[in-house]
């Protein structure tokens, strides 16, 4: 009879000295019996046995045994050690289940550690605002105004984007120039919500019902120009909002994407306006932005074609205020082509203004019906913009009489009239009582005098106002109470976006003055340029350093050709 002891003896001399390769692969502990592992059996798993040296095993063509090591980063540092802590916990008699458990535990434990550490240096919202390149540009420059906004943080905001810039590292994170166009547009959009709309809506003085965030759950209910206008809109705001000697490093590096957005979106166009939707909604809309877009390039001499196209358009769906009355949706767009229209008329020589109507009442007319939409996109008092509409139709009108050699005297006694008009506008009245009297007061006195000198100045050129020295002492006194009111103006930055044609106006004027002002003017545009993030006032400052050298002064003179300069 044998004893169990005796058994027992033998069963520990036949034991392996070490683990299994299977078990030593799965973390489990090994029973060590030979010829084979019962673990392995009991699993459904060939057993490769207990040699020195691991047994080969053929491998599927595109599986992936193994992986090379990363770097631990911070987040994964913590992780580490409670992993080690399970698996010191773990007991020989480990089930499947237990361990599906264990690594869904797992799982959920390294998530939280992640955001954890997200939250706390503020990675999340600085990746919705930026992207490794402009990170790593903005360390490299140590920009510290543009890491402010970048990771919205105000002590050490510098430090705050390295530490965002070591996770994306470690994280192994790729930077945007290898993704496509679809998340190129995911990227403005967030960019627009994120950067340009609190900009819009914090110094607003007269809040604008068409100014939102951009829904991106309707993305895909959008047209594909507008989603090419869209990034080419927010990558030129988001070069021209640096400093002038970084934006130019970024505009040459950022070029061929703009350009290759604004060549999707004109082909896009195009292809509409060859087939049936050439006169629809998203036709009007996509013409609409790539025409604001072109108004922000360097060189921006397409964008009359695009005007001149939605008139065509308005026309077909039956006149632009019928437009307006029924396609709610499109009052935006009617608006801002109107607003756009009206400025670019007055840097436009008198013959070859855009024309929205014959009749200068049924403009005014067409005018006042909007004006309470129009108002938050230009601040000027109606009565001013009213005398604006009717001194662009007086110069056109002029200049058709000039050319056919016919008397101008009707003509000049209205532009008299207008004179006398601006001049009886009183600021007071108009500004609106209450916190913000100081502001609305400031901006009446800015369009009253930039408008009295624009009439004088445009009335010069074509002969309606004589240059006497009375009139001249007349414009010294509007353009010096210009120059007053424009230097508080610019100093607000609720005001600073709303400035643009003052501007103009003040250096077709500044050709009668010193360098001295000359130069103030100069350096204000340069900041306006970097504070709205447009490229309208370094255009405004080329075409104004020309016509002070050019040496033949005067409104005509300067405007040679169409010029549109919108913020």
């Amino acid at each position: 009879m044998i004893r169990y002891s005796q058994v027992a003896e033998k069963e520990e001399k036949e034991k392996a000295t070490r683990q299994c390769w299977e078990c030593l692969k799965r973390r489990l502990v090994c029973d060590c019996t030979l010829p084979h592992c019962k673990k392995c059996v009991k699993n459904g798993k060939e057993c490769p046995g207990y040699g020195d040296q691991k047994p080969l095993q053929w491998v599927a063509n595109g599986k992936v045994t193994s992986r090379r090591r990363r770097k631990e980063s911070p987040s994964t540092a913590l992780l580490n050690a409670n992993i080690k802590a399970q698996q010191t916990g773990s007991s020989d008699s480990a089930s499947g289940d237990e361990m599906d458990e264990w690594a869904t535990r797992l799982a959920e434990e390294f998530d939280n550690v992640a955001k954890k550490y997200r939250a706390d240096n503020g990675l999340e919202e600085t990746f919705t605002r930026t992207c490794r390149r402009s990170i790593e540009l903005v360390l490299t420059k140590k920009l510290g105004s543009e890491a402010k906004k970048l990771c919205n943080k105000k002590d050490d905001p510098l430090g705050k984007l390295a530490k965002t810039l070591e996770f994306m590292t470690l994280n192994e994170v790729p930077a945007y120039e290898l993704r496509n166009e679809t998340c190129e547009v995911v990227q403005s959009v967030g960019y627009f919500n994120m950067r340009i709309y609190p900009q819009l809506t914090e110094d607003e003085l007269a809040p604008n019902p068409h100014i939102m965030l951009f829904p991106v759950a309707a993305l895909h209910l959008l047209p594909p120009a507008v989603h090419h206008n869209l990034v080419v809109l927010t990558l030129c705001h988001f070069v021209y909002s640096l400093p002038p000697e970084q934006g130019k490093a970024l505009a040459a590096q950022h070029a061929p994407k703009i350009l290759h957005h604004r060549g999707a979106t004109i082909r896009e166009i195009s292809n509409r306006l060859q087939g049936k939707m050439k006169t629809n909604d998203s036709t009007i809309v996509s013409i609409m932005m790539l025409m604001c877009c072109e108004l922000q390039q360097t060189d921006p001499t397409g964008w009359r074609q695009h005007a001149i196209g939605l008139l065509r358009i308005f026309s077909l769906r039956g006149g632009m205020m019928d437009l307006y009355r029924t396609a709610l949706h499109l009052r935006a767009m009617i608006v801002i082509f109107t607003y756009v229209v009206a400025f670019s008329n007055c840097c436009t020589p008198a013959h070859d203004q855009i024309m929205i109507n014959a009749s200068v009442d049924e403009h005014i007319a067409n005018i006042e019906t909007m004006y309470e939409e129009l108002f938050p996109y230009c601040l000027v008092p109606p009565a001013l913009f009213a005398n604006k509409i009717r001194i662009n139709h007086l110069r056109r009108q002029a200049a058709k009489v000039l050319q056919e050699g016919g008397d101008t005297s009707t003509i000049a006694r209205r532009a008299c009239e207008l004179l006398a008009n601006i001049d009886a506008f009183s600021p007071q009245d108009w500004a609106q009582p209450g916190a913000k009297y100081d502001q609305w007061l400031t901006i009446g006195h800015v369009y009253k005098s930039s408008l009295a000198v624009y009439c004088i100045m445009a009335c010069q050129s074509l002969g309606l106002l004589p240059k006497s020295a009375s009139m001249n002492a007349e414009l010294r006194a509007h353009a010096d109470s210009l120059l007053f009111h424009l230097k508080a103006a610019l100093g607000n930055n609720k005001l600073k976006r709303f400035l643009a044609w003052p501007l103009v106006v003040a250096g077709v004027e500044a050709a009668y003055r010193g360098e001295g002002v000359r130069t103030w003017l100069e350096r204000q545009m340069l900041d306006v340029a970097v504070f709205i993030g447009a490229n309208c006032p370094l255009r405004m400052r080329g075409l104004l350093r020309r016509y002070w050298n050019a040496g033949q002064y005067g409104w005509e003179e300067c405007f040679s050709k169409p010029e549109a300069f919108m913020f």
